[in-house]
């Protein structure tokens, strides 16, 4: 059955390419007034007549000019480059180069390991393999988030710890021992209540039968004694830093030639990079052993020729979903040469470490920042 070609105008404008594989209709004349090089050099790529490859490193949607208050989003994606991390100079050796165990953290120690977001943004994204500018989707947002979560310390564990550290070295019997004779020597601290000393006893009790697997708790034994809980000692704790994630939605509707061939590029060119790479080392020796890192991926919302005075910054992100809707108008169409008339994109990215407060210092003050 053969397909239709898209009957909206507002979708397609500017003629397709007719049944004739030979009459390709012009391309796109891009005016290079007011640009940058940069931006004069990627607008010449596109209005070229060369044919367009799928090695090419410049790609784009849709085809028009790009000014200096042109708003779209630039997407480079390169070689995921691992930080060089060395622990063994965090801690000092003896003359044999074993580990000094009288004084084994150095001096000038840092246990805060390099980060690819900290390669990038110290020098410049390298081994940059392809370029992709898009306009930005009509919703963007982003999102922080922080973890934190409640925390309890009551009475017997804060005990426990203390005496656990005191006596670790008795074993846990000797060690329980010597905790319940301290305990019932300060009796009197707690007002000689015979009753409460002897659930607190108990509950410490519990506390280790407990850890060695049991299924008896200090507060059940301290109620039913007492009708009371141990004082818990709520608190909100902060938990721990976590990874932004980012969805992005497009529309393709292309108009001409060039551009339905720059559409499947794209597509074709952002599920490769996301992909892992097998015999990673390069080796034949070692094929298959390791499967290297798929590629990563800078984000940058653009004004004209400069990162936008506003929108959030990136880290660098991981492509960790992508899904295409060859039929976006809910019907199958494509032009005489199978190239789908409309097809939706939408990426999930995740950047490859948190944000720190830190961060914003680098980024304009009058902008959201991260």
């Amino acid at each position: 059955m053969a397909s239709e070609q898209n009957s909206n105008p507002a979708a397609i404008t500017g003629e397709y390419f007719s049944n004739d594989p030979a009459g390709i209709s012009p391309n796109p004349t891009f005016s290079t007034s007011g640009q940058t090089e940069a931006m004069q050099q990627a607008s010449s790529a596109l209005s070229g007549t060369g044919a367009l490859s799928p090695d090419d490193k410049i790609l784009r949607y849709p085809y028009a000019r790009i000014n200096n208050d042109s708003d779209y989003l630039r997407i480079e994606i390169a070689e995921f480059s691992p930080p060089s991390i060395d622990l063994d100079s965090n801690f000092n050796t003896t003359e044999d180069d074993k580990l000094d165990v009288t004084n084994p953290i150095a001096v000038d120690a840092n246990f805060q390991l390099p980060t690819v977001s900290d390669a990038v943004s110290n020098t410049t994204l390298k081994n940059v393999k392809h370029t992709i500018y898009l306009p930005i989707p009509e919703q963007i947002s982003d999102t922080t988030q922080i973890s934190w979560g409640e925390g309890t310390l009551n009475p017997a564990e804060a005990f426990g710890i203390s005496f656990g550290n005191q006596f670790q070295e008795d074993g846990p019997g000797s060690a329980l021992k010597k905790a319940l004779d301290a305990l019932t020597a300060s009796g009197k601290s707690i007002g000689g209540d015979a009753q409460a000393l002897k659930a607190i006893q108990n509950a410490i009790s519990a506390t280790a039968i407990g850890q060695l697997g049991g299924n008896v708790s200090a507060n059940q034994l301290i109620s039913r004694a007492t009708g009371q809980v141990f004082n818990p000692n709520l608190e909100l704790l902060f938990d721990g830093v976590g990874l932004r994630n980012f969805q992005f939605n497009f529309d393709f509707f292309p108009r001409n030639q060039k551009e339905a061939i720059e559409v499947i590029l794209i597509i074709r060119t952002l599920k490769k990079r996301m992909s892992a790479t097998r015999n990673a080392s390069g080796n034949s020796a070692v094929a298959g052993v390791f499967i290297g890192a798929p590629h990563i991926f800078q984000l940058t919302y653009m004004k004209g020729s400069k990162k936008h005075p506003i929108l959030n910054s990136f880290l660098p992100m991981a492509l960790v979903d992508m899904q295409v809707n060859y039929t976006g108008s809910n019907t199958y169409s494509t032009f005489w040469d199978g190239r789908p008339t409309h097809m939706q994109m939408s990426l999930a990215f995740k950047e490859l470490n948190p944000i720190y407060a830190e961060d914003y210092d680098k980024t304009d003050p009058f902008s959201v920042g991260y």
